[in-house]
Parts: structure tokens; C-alpha cells; sequence
């Protein structure tokens, strides 16, 4: 299949309800439909999710049903596309929490549910930081009297050394603007530890 043919073929799926994309998604996950060449998985991902965003602003029940139904299979696709692509897996894991954050704060929490079970996100944050608290807060804090004192030169010698440094604070930033956004939630009740990671927030670079 080509890739016209492929983007097609996305484009008639999409053009069903989510009832049948789901069936078709189950079918694929358990090996018994051939998925097209070529496959856009991030496109389905995407509208997947603008379609369930689109659908919670409705006001009748069935459309947040329907706004569930497609929150659901965003979150099974972006799920599939980290584990399949380990490179960008922080990425897609990214637009998926965002989604189940915008999804909790619109339908509320309800633990076990695959988009709405709030733990799913809080146990996000915390896998792979690579980094203590305490540690965060020592490199969090020179990084900004590096940036502060506005020497281009030291900065990017700093940046080339510490690179790696650099990018596990932004991680863990990128990480708390989910779960800052999620504090909008009542359902949202945050530990000590995890409240002293929000308050590391604004000091990160």
C-alpha cells in the first residue's frame, strides 16, 4: 500500500464512530487485521484526540460517551507509538497525560479507567527521572545563576558540558506542567513529596 493509499484509508477510519475504531484497533493489538503501510499512527493519535476534546465541550451526555470512547483511543494509540519508538516515547507519553489531565478535569477522576485514573499520571511523573529532589534543586538553582548572568560564552561551555544535566531538568518541567495543569482538579490530592516537586517548578530552567 502506498503511502496516498495509506492516508486514505486513515482518512475513512476516522470517518467512523469510535465504537468502530475501537473494534478495529482491538483487532489490530491482538494480530487479527493487517494494518496498511506506510500506517499514520501519530494522525490518529492527534485526531483522536481533538475529536474527544471537542466532544467533552458538548453539553449532552452522549457526546462526552463519545468523547470518552475517543479519549480511549488516542490513549491505546500514543501508548503503542512509546513503545514502539523509544526515542520519542517522552513525547507521545506527554500528549498522552495532557490528554488524560484535559479528560480528568472535564469528567472528573475515576480510578481503573484507562484515560481517567488520575494515578496513571501521578506514577508517570515519578518513572525514570533519573534525579533526586534534593539533587534537582542544586543543578536547578546553578543553572539559573548561569542563564542570570547573561554570558553567552560560559553559558553555551556550560550547555555542551552539562547537556545531559540540562535535559533532565526540562524533563522533569515538561513533566510537572501536567501535573500543574492536573492540580486544577479536585480530584487532584497531592502527597508531601509530590507537592515538593510542584514547588520545584518555577526555580527549574
Amino acid at each position: 500500500m502506498t503511502e496516498t493509499e495509506a492516508t486514505n484509508f486513515l482518512r475513512v477510519l476516522l470517518q467512523q464512530d469510535a465504537e468502530e475504531v475501537q473494534t478495529w484497533l482491538r483487532m489490530v493489538w491482538a494480530k487479527q487485521q493487517q494494518v496498511p503501510e506506510k500506517f499514520n499512527w501519530l494522525g490518529l493519535a492527534e485526531v483522536s484526540t481533538f475529536t474527544a476534546q471537542e466532544l467533552a465541550n458538548e453539553e449532552s451526555n452522549e457526546s462526552h460517551s463519545e468523547s470518552l470512547a475517543w479519549a480511549e483511543i488516542a490513549t491505546s494509540v500514543y501508548e503503542f507509538l512509546a513503545e514502539n519508538n523509544p526515542s520519542f516515547s517522552e513525547r507521545y507519553l506527554h500528549s498522552l497525560m495532557g490528554l488524560r489531565a484535559y479528560t480528568i478535569l472535564k469528567f472528573g477522576a475515576i480510578p481503573g479507567n484507562p484515560v481517567l485514573d488520575i494515578h496513571l499520571i501521578i506514577n508517570w511523573f515519578f518513572d525514570n527521572l533519573h534525579i533526586s529532589y534534593e539533587e534537582a534543586l542544586i543543578k536547578a538553582a546553578d543553572w539559573r545563576k548561569a542563564l542570570a548572568a547573561n554570558n553567552p560564552e560560559e553559558t553555551q561551555k556550560k550547555f555542551d558540558s552539562e547537556l545531559e544535566d540540562f535535559r533532565k531538568l526540562r524533563l522533569i518541567k515538561n513533566r510537572l506542567s501536567i501535573i500543574k495543569y492536573l492540580s486544577k482538579s479536585k480530584d487532584f490530592l497531592p502527597n508531601e513529596e509530590l507537592n515538593t516537586w510542584i514547588s520545584l517548578w518555577e526555580k527549574l530552567p
